[in-house]
């Protein structure tokens, strides 16, 4: 998949939950294969979704070499998956990949991307539409 079918891709998936009121991508392309994207996500009920991908499109497919996905209401952080060689984060039998929640501890965490983030926060957070 090539990055610019992928971004149209993330494209249609925020849109396509009735639970964001706003987003903004920022695309830093490094080169023709490989892509920096960041953006924010703003739902109905306040929170925010903060995001980053670093990607590459391979023959197969699109390879995330880092991601992170902080989920917050205001400053206060809900939840954040991430692959970051945190130390903290090496006890986990998922390490690298981990989920930080809000009491602050760090749990084991499978590789994430946006459509399960986006379904969770729809499914475990209850946000109305309005």
């Amino acid at each position: 998949m090539s990055i610019d079918k992928y971004i149209l891709e993330l494209e249609l998936l925020i849109s396509s939950f009735s639970i964001v009121s706003a987003y903004n991508l920022n695309i830093d392309r490094k080169t023709e294969d490989v892509a920096f994207i960041s953006g924010i996500i703003e739902f109905r009920d306040g929170t925010t979704l903060d995001f980053k991908e670093f990607i590459d499109s391979t023959r197969f497919g699109i390879e995330k070499y880092k991601y992170a996905y902080n989920y917050r209401m205001s400053t206060d952080i809900i939840f954040r998956y991430d692959n970051a060689p945190d130390p903290r984060a090496k006890k986990t039998d998922t390490f690298p990949h981990h989920k930080h929640i809000k009491s602050g501890e760090i749990i084991d965490s499978k590789q994430k991307d946006l459509k399960k983030v986006l379904e969770e926060i729809e499914t475990a957070y209850n946000i109305n539409e309005r």
